[in-house]
């Protein structure tokens, strides 16, 4: 790996690196708000703050001329960013905040979340947002251009997206950025810069596996919601794919492109239900008095023949069969 580092290093141009630590107490307890304000509002953006005049506050600040990393310690307060901040200074970046003790609320467009050690977000401020922590609270921000993201994560929501940092990819990138925390004293600009792309790298791939995952849960529920309609429609004989795709409000081609991924169509899942349903009536005792032709068409099915051969090709025997076995029990 520092051998890579190194041949990497040697094709890059010497780059800006500073660290630095600020305190608040190297001020005046009066000046204190105004210092942190400014120290802040200079590192990610101009913001608005509601803290106190005498706010005690601690920044570790690294920086290159690409990346910023910045661990920090402070007071409770309350950051907001409006429209008229996002106009007059655009951020151009992303944010990774990942707390290290206490919890950060963030409000962004309609979504409120709660970060804590275990929870992070990839965040930007070129929307419209407001941060708030009590006293003792702890974090890291890990500050990428928009363009380096923008290029691994070409679909990321305009608000970013929440993930994991209690495991897998996620916990892997929250080791990354505090091993670059640590040994910020040892690099050298280029370095800083490598490491951090490879940040970016492992954010992009923990986005992408998180949200393909999103995607099955999503994939999983349009598929439940076409059941629900099958099921609680499958009593009616003239119930279609069609029929299903409307009732759902959606189109006829989308209902068949999930039932495809699932491995059926609308066609062999009305079936499905039909005979489910007729099973179920055929050993509810409740339907004795009806016949199995009777049963057969008020589930769904038109033609007795075609619901005989069906039934014993999905069950392995006739109708009559299974009415037999519930009366026997």
């Amino acid at each position: 790996m520092t051998a890579v580092i190194r041949g990497l290093e040697a094709r890059k141009e010497v780059s800006l690196y500073t660290v630095e630590t600020l305190h608040s107490d190297q001020h005046r307890r009066h000046e204190r708000g105004d210092w942190w304000r400014d120290q802040v509002s200079s590192i990610h953006c101009p913001m608005t703050f509601d803290l106190a005049n005498n706010y005690r506050g601690k920044l570790e600040h690294q920086r290159s001329d690409t990346y910023q990393l910045v661990r920090w310690w402070g007071d409770s307060e309350v950051i907001s960013r409006g429209n008229s901040d996002i106009r007059r200074h655009p951020h151009d970046a992303y944010e990774l905040l990942v707390p290290v003790r206490g919890e950060l609320a963030l409000r962004q467009g309609d979504r409120e979340s709660t970060l804590t050690p275990t929870v992070m977000a990839l965040t930007s401020l070129d929307s419209a947002l407001d941060l708030s922590h009590g006293d003792g609270f702890s974090s890291v921000a890990f500050v990428m251009p928009r363009a380096r993201v923008d290029a691994r994560m070409p679909v990321l929501p305009p608000l970013g997206t929440i993930l994991d940092a209690s495991s897998g990819l996620g916990c892997i990138v929250v080791d990354l950025v505090m091993s670059l925390r640590r040994q910020r004293h040892e690099l050298t600009g280029a370095q800083f810069d490598i490491i951090a792309d490879r940040v970016v790298d492992l954010l992009a791939l923990a986005y992408n596996a998180d949200t393909a995952s999103r995607s099955v849960a999503v994939q999983e529920g349009l598929v439940s919601a076409i059941r629900r309609v099958v099921r609680e429609n499958a009593h009616d004989p003239d119930l279609t794919g069609a029929g299903v795709a409307k009732r759902l409000g959606w189109s006829l081609r989308h209902v068949q492109a999930q039932l495809q991924r699932a491995g059926t169509t609308p066609s062999e899942l009305i079936r499905e239900e039909r005979l489910a349903l007729a099973r179920l009536r055929l050993q509810d005792r409740g339907w004795s008095h009806q016949s199995v032709t009777q049963v057969a068409y008020s589930s769904g099915f038109q033609d007795l023949s075609t619901f005989s051969n069906t039934y014993r090709r999905a069950f392995g025997e006739r109708p009559s069969d299974t009415r037999s076995a519930a009366a026997a029990d």
